[in-house]
């Protein structure tokens, strides 16, 4: 699967220089590329492409059972300097687990759904939400998201702006949509926690695991 991956890698890196008229990437920049992406998170993706689930065309992509007016989303943005295809780094973790989580809904006839209303991923149960999925690149990402969303279970403020107030956001979706868990991600770390909801416009995370086997 690492194979699988570097192939599709190099050629969407191809297509970006192309595109931009950047020079073609050098075995240097893949090297610094693979460092950031482990190869566990390369495997993944390399079976996304291998099975189906992620639809690749050129330096974008879609997945499997998105509706057509969602996406392309694109793998690269410009970089001026250097001139070389920037990663839109959070992309590559976000499918990695949409393909990891798909096939376990598989397994559970669950459906798994990507950017759902301001969720990055979510796993229904026919029209019940059961997890609420966030994903970072970095660990350190997504532990501020948590806290910041933990710093309002205590008392939504629906009607206050969001914009620009990320943790705000999350925590009005948990209370409106009311997942049974919430799951943060990042490379190389997993919160998942338990949502008990204790009013209309308040809920705790509890520490727990999510049962899908």
């Amino acid at each position: 699967m690492l194979r699988e991956f570097d192939s599709y890698f190099r050629d969407w890196a191809r297509a970006a220089c192309e595109e931009w008229g950047y020079p073609m990437p050098s075995d240097r920049y893949y090297a610094k590329v693979y460092e950031r992406l482990p190869e566990g998170l390369r495997a993944l993706l390399g079976f996304g492409l291998k099975s189906g689930l992620i639809i690749s065309n050129g330096g974008t992509f879609t997945l499997k059972g998105l509706p057509p007016e969602k996406g392309p989303y694109h793998w690269f943005s410009r970089n001026r300097r250097p001139k070389e295809p920037a990663p839109n780094w959070e992309y590559f973790v976000h499918v990695a687990e949409f393909v990891r989580l798909h096939t376990i809904a598989t397994i559970r006839g669950l459906l798994v759904t990507f950017e759902d209303d301001t969720m990055d991923i979510a796993l229904y149960q026919d029209d019940k939400l059961i997890v609420y999925c966030e994903v970072k690149e970095r660990v350190s990402q997504i532990q501020k998201l948590i806290k910041g969303i933990k710093g309002y279970q205590s008392a939504v403020a629906l009607a206050a702006p969001d914009r620009g107030n990320d943790p705000l956001r999350k925590a009005k979706c948990i209370v409106k949509r009311k997942p049974e868990y919430f799951v943060g991600v990042a490379i190389g770390a997993r919160f998942e926690y338990k949502v008990i909801y204790l009013g209309n416009t308040s809920f705790q995370l509890v520490r727990d695991v999510v049962p899908l086997v």
